[in-house]
């Protein structure tokens, strides 16, 4: 029995120097380590072989080379298939423009809807601005009820003012067959084009339904009604990938695209535009139980901005043959913007079925198909009533063919077309005032008291019109052969110049200005630091506005052009400039700025808008300016050589007391602005000086200052879409309203209808008659 202990113990002292005796889960003792170093010593010292290397390079190359293949795929993907397109000529016709003598003869409060992606708060481009200026401009005009249907981008939650209707549409799925039925929120906002400025918000608790609530008590003042618009914004849909259409962070994501394709959300809004426009059609929860049979129809005008929103047009015909629109279906008037682009917009005949109602339209649509691909701008044409280009040059050249652009076959048969039937009209924008700062509205500058008097207005409205009647030059000023006679009024808050001191003197207080600032004139730029926008003119304007003593401004937000060099003009010269360039502090001061400007300078030699020369005109401030671009039929430059001495001359109530009040102003001086020549320095410093002589002059008679600040307003107010005497771009709109509403199909009444007409007529009358009896 002692035998195997001894060995044991043997065994144990063997063990002792290695490790412990221990079991693995298996049951079998493990490794030894220094069986496992040798091992991995010698895998370390294992040397390798040219093979082993070659098939390291070789899976390398494999790799390299799926990855090329893969990323070519998404490119030819992308990738535009080219179009074969049979070139053709087609005959040269004769544009006729509207007769802008004869008023619109539409009727009054008829109900226009705009399709657009960019409205408002969501604008990136040249065609948003139009949608909003145009929007603003109906309202402000009272002749039309404006509403605008747009996408519900996210980050305009903040916007909403209600919920207005749960909806759902059918898009087929992917299986032979499939229809999905999504269903999609329209969301209500009520966009104030200027807002009034609200009182600081005060609370209370309340006891209300035994709850303690708090409520706002402090009175909050609504928008003028023609001041506000109701716009529809179409939300996305309850199922993917339709649930991330519109999702984004701010306008300049609002044209990005994201889970959804682009073709898919373009589709998917437009199919859920026409479905909301089918229900306000047609919405009988929102009309009277008294009203009679077929009064106002809910939808008059569904005017569709844009080709990506074109395919609405095909929608409403497909609701109009199958009676979902209501018994006067509405007239659709299409326009155009950018029409060398907007002509190649297409949707791959894939993601056009997809929203198909019916398999069958398929036929009818082929003549819009090339190579596997929709071309939406004729198909809008053939639908609409009525189009238009946003340039009457533009549309007269490309009808009597001095203007020549690819692709022009995909549309000239369907133009043309339009042409023959008087249907179609290029009417040019006007000069936006009523979406933005208007001086004489705003509220930023109401509520300080420092709104401009409308009595001003009212003298410019009884002067003759100044803007050309030629309609190949949109926003020239002629030159009236008679003089001006300005009636003054006897009030002096009446005056716009004293509302432009009080500016300058409101700046005081914020220690922006300094008091020699009211004596002499500010010169504002106002516009994005960018290269090739003429600022590289700074330098040396600085140096003659220093020599004759004027203050500039520079605002504007900072882009591509060095911010340094604006700064060292304002460490070298403190007392004579200044910047602003942040956007929190120009939203704080720079309305102020620009109702105390006297003079604004515009140097840009490529300016196609001139929205900072005539918004500057607005407020009362004259343009120096290059007078290139778009805006030099608009710029009236002073005669030269008669600074300080221009004839102006006014005669006082009383001869022996000079007073302003009551005076009569007889000028025969038109020019807005001083035109100098970009490449020539002694040119810019004479239109300075110039400028400089003009206001010292005016700044000693109050009445002089006057007529100068309402010449260039009148100047202002020539070029906007409403131009007074039914004239301007929103009357033309009007125009082709009217005649798409002639076009405008109506069914016939059926018997039924007639006979419950006819019913409910005589119900009427028989209350009203036991009403008289009682």
């Amino acid at each position: 029995m002692s035998t195997p202990i001894v060995v044991q113990s043997q065994t144990e002292e063997i063990r002792s120097p290695i490790s412990p005796v221990s079991t693995t889960h298996t049951g079998f003792p493990p490794r030894p380590s220094f069986l496992s170093s040798s091992i991995k010593t010698s895998f370390h010292l294992k040397k390798w072989r040219w093979w082993n290397y070659l098939s390291i390079f070789t899976i390398v190359i494999i790799l390299f080379e799926l990855c090329i293949l893969v990323t070519s795929y998404n490119l030819l993907q992308l990738e535009t298939s080219p179009i074969r397109i049979v070139k053709r000529q087609y005959p040269i016709k004769t544009y006729t423009h509207l007769d802008t003598n004869i008023k619109s003869q539409i009727e009054k409060g008829t109900r226009v809807y705009h399709i657009t992606k960019e409205f408002g708060p969501a604008v990136t481009s040249e065609l948003g601005r139009t949608v909003t200026a145009l929007a603003a401009a109906q309202q402000a005009s009272n002749s039309t009820k404006v509403a605008i249907v747009m996408p519900f981008y996210t980050y305009l939650r903040r916007f909403i003012t209600d919920k207005e209707i749960d909806m759902s549409l059918d898009i087929r799925g992917k299986r032979a067959g499939q229809i999905m039925n999504v269903e999609f929120r329209v969301w209500k906002m009520m966009h104030a084009f200027n807002p009034p400025v609200q009182a600081p918000s005060v609370y209370e608790w309340q006891m209300i339904n035994n709850v303690n609530t708090s409520v706002l008590i402090t009175p909050q003042i609504p928008p003028a009604p023609t001041d506000v618009v109701p716009v529809y914004m179409i939300g996305h849909a309850n199922r993917r990938p339709f649930n991330q259409a519109f999702k984004c962070k701010s306008a300049q994501e609002i044209h990005t695209e994201n889970e959804l394709p682009i073709e898919w959300r373009d589709q998917y809004f437009a199919k859920a535009a026409a479905t909301f426009l089918a229900h306000k059609a047609t919405a009988s929860d929102e009309e009277s139980i008294f009203a009679p049979i077929r009064i106002v129809p809910r939808v008059d005008i569904v005017h569709i901005h844009g080709v990506s929103n074109a395919y609405v047009a095909k929608h409403l015909q497909d609701k109009k043959e199958a009676d979902d629109l209501g018994p006067r279906p509405p007239a659709i008037v299409y326009s155009m913007y950018d029409h060398e682009e907007e002509v190649k917009y297409s949707n791959s005949v894939r993601n056009v079925r997809k929203f198909l109602d019916n398999l069958a339209e398929r036929e009818s649509l082929r003549k819009y198909v090339y190579d596997g691909k929709m071309f939406m701008s004729k198909l809008a044409m053939d639908r609409a009533e009525a189009v238009t280009f946003n340039s009457q040059t533009l549309a007269a050249d490309v009808v009597e063919g001095r203007k020549d652009f690819r692709f022009k076959e995909l549309v000239m048969d369907s133009l043309l077309k339009k042409v023959e039937g008087a249907r179609f009209y290029g009417i040019n924008n006007g000069v936006d005032y009523h979406s933005g700062e208007y001086p004489f509205i705003t509220d930023k500058l109401v509520s300080k008291k420092l709104g401009y008097p409308k009595y001003a207005l009212e003298l410019i409205a009884d002067k003759p019109a100044m803007y050309s009647t030629d309609p190949m030059h949109p926003l020239a000023l002629d030159v009236p052969e008679t003089p001006t006679y300005w009636t003054l009024s006897d009030r002096t808050k009446d005056f716009v110049s004293l509302f432009k001191d009080r500016a300058k003197r409101n700046l005081i207080k914020r220690n922006f200005f300094s008091e020699k600032d009211l004596k002499r004139p500010v010169v504002l730029f106002r516009g994005n630091f960018e290269m090739n926008k003429g600022l590289e003119v700074f330098e040396e304007a600085v140096e003659y506005f220093v020599k004759h003593d004027m203050r500039f401004v520079i605002m504007g937000g900072k882009r591509d052009y060095p911010f340094q060099a604006l700064d060292a003009l304002v460490k070298k010269y403190p007392q004579h400039v200044s910047i602003v360039s942040n956007g929190k502090e120009e939203r704080r001061i720079g309305v102020l700025i620009r109702a105390a400007a006297d003079f604004v300078l515009v140097p840009n030699p490529y300016d196609n808008q001139g929205t900072e020369a005539f918004e500057g005109m607005l407020f009362g401030s004259a343009v120096i300016t290059t007078g290139a671009g778009s805006i030099h039929e608009a710029i009236i430059d002073r005669p030269l050589y008669q600074a300080g001495m221009r004839q102006v001359s006014v005669a006082y109530l009383d001869p022996t007391v000079v007073t302003e009040l009551g005076a009569v102003v007889t000028s025969y001086e038109y020019f807005n602005g001083y035109v100098y020549d970009e490449e020539d320095s002694e040119s810019l410093e004479s239109a300075i000086v110039d400028a400089a002589k003009d206001f010292k002059r005016v700044r000693k008679n109050k009445a002089l200052r006057e007529e100068f600040v309402l010449r260039m307003i009148r100047g202002a107010l020539n070029l906007g879409w409403d131009r007074g005497h039914y004239q301007g771009p929103v009357h033309e709109y009007n125009q082709v309203y009217e005649l798409a509403l002639e076009d405008r199909f109506i069914p016939e009444m059926q018997r039924h209808e007639v006979e419950q007409e006819h019913d409910l007529v005589s119900r009427l009358q028989d209350v009203e008659v036991d009403m008289d009896w009682e």
